[in-house]
């Protein structure tokens, strides 16, 4: 393959990228963007990597999430759906077991990594750890390397299985390179490239290095959520978005959504607590399964808190929560429990003498087929969750969001008395600005 002289190398193509944990649905492919440019910047020697990305939305209408992040010099990004194209550059480095995981599965990256890592070789399999981390690649019977497989940390799916498979090799000044590359994730599709130019030992790539160490930090501070009071009984938990809502009832609350992980889920408990300190948590509730809004949904179920989700996604969460997480244990992991699992299906009211709260099903909207608001009719507050996303300074799209005309017309169809919209992305719209962005 001419890994003995190859320093570094640069490839470029075209072709498919997958969004991890934005399905339309529990258990559905991710969605697929088109990649118009992909190039990838290795530098072995350095331990180095530079992926920088164009891709598009191919999908009218639009279905799933993932379209992020914003890019505030186009006005686009956010929720999908996206007008035109997202660029995206992400610099990988031999300073975290991550950062060189994915160096070392690329194809001559992996055998690399095999030579100094003094690897097990069993017929044309190879095996070698990269810290906590196990890498095993094929070899074909022309001798090069055919698939890579490792497992990543996720914090809903735990130890996620991932697979990069490399086929039509071509010859480039003696170093074999695949012209088609194939990367999985638990099953899914993440990347699908062809290949068109590659470029070994280039000058681009061997000036590629590692950013500078950073000087030791200090320890860093525990997570914290504070909460924001939005109205009598309601106060948004703010520790980054997505946020979380907390809403007071007589005896008891009610958490919306449990995004992030671990950390985020304690700091939330923690600040309730500290909030209203005689009134327990007697439900979470997951707007749905995007993993951006679910990543804390384990630490509920450890700390022995119901969830309450769409009926669709009962059997999903009732089958992910037994995903081993050896790579990076959490508390539930550590703590086995059982998880207690309420459901939706198109209402569900939560009520006493001094709070109401309408748990409502958008129907029909693509961005995921079980996504849940919550309806404060007191209050007249609607809590929702990537059905619209402002983004400031962002320019107008050429057509309304068709999640937001989704959001707009269950409105219409429930005859909700709504004057205020919540977003759980940050931010709180009247009425008639969420009516403006559907076009109505």
């Amino acid at each position: 393959m001419g890994a003995t002289d190859l320093q570094s190398i640069q490839y470029s193509g075209s072709g498919s990228s997958f969004t991890v944990g934005q399905a339309p649905g529990p258990g559905a492919p991710w969605p697929r963007f088109e990649l118009t440019n992909y190039v990838a910047s290795a530098n072995y020697a350095a331990g180095v990597m530079r992926e920088e990305t164009l891709r598009r939305d191919v999908d009218f209408p639009p279905r799933g999430g993932g379209a992020g992040p914003f890019n505030p010099a186009t006005g686009q990004g956010g929720m999908r759906p996206i007008p035109g194209d997202i660029v995206q550059n992400v610099t990988r480095d031999g300073r975290t077991d991550a950062g060189r995981l994915q160096i070392w599965m690329t194809p001559h990256g992996f055998l690399k990594g095999a030579a100094a890592s003094k690897a097990s070789v069993t017929g044309r399999t190879v095996s070698f750890a990269v810290g906590k981390y196990k890498l095993t690649g094929t070899i074909n019977d022309q001798m090069l390397v055919e698939s890579v497989e490792s497992r990543l940390a996720n914090n809903v799916l735990g130890d996620v299985p991932v697979r990069t498979m490399f086929s039509a090799y071509k010859d480039y000044g003696g170093v074999k390179f695949p012209s088609h590359i194939v990367q999985s994730q638990f099953g899914h599709p993440t990347l699908d490239l062809a290949v068109t130019d590659v470029q070994p030992n280039s000058a681009a790539t061997r000036a590629l290095s590692a950013p500078a160490q950073p000087p030791a930090a200090p320890p860093s501070s525990p997570v914290k959520t504070e909460p924001q009071k939005i109205a009598d009984g309601v106060w948004f938990l703010d520790g980054g978005a997505p946020m979380s809502v907390l809403v007071e009832f007589s005896d008891h609350v009610v958490i919306i959504e449990a995004p992030q992980g671990d950390e985020r889920t304690e700091a939330t408990i923690a600040a309730v607590q500290q909030l209203l300190p005689s009134k327990p948590i007697r439900y979470v509730v997951n707007t749905h399964q995007h993993f951006d809004h679910s990543g804390g949904v384990r630490g509920y179920v450890a700390a022995g808190i119901p969830i309450l989700t769409h009926e669709k996604n009962k059997p999903y969460w009732e089958r992910i929560l037994k995903n081993p997480f050896t790579l990076e244990p959490d508390r539930l992991a550590r703590s086995p429990r059982n998880p207690v699992i309420e459901t939706v299906g198109e209402k569900r009211v939560l009520t006493d003498a001094t709070m109401t709260m309408e748990l409502l099903h958008l129907q029909g909207n693509l961005h995921d087929e079980t996504l849940l608001v919550a309806y404060l009719p007191k209050q007249k507050l609607l809590v929702q969750a990537d059905a619209f996303h402002p983004r400031p300074g962002a320019k107008p799209l050429a057509a309304p969001p068709p999640f937001t005309i989704n959001l707009v017309e269950n409105i219409r169809r429930l005859k909700l008395d709504v004057e205020r919209v919540v977003h759980l992305h940050g931010g709180i719209d009247s009425i008639a600005t969420v009516n403006i962005a559907a076009g109505l």
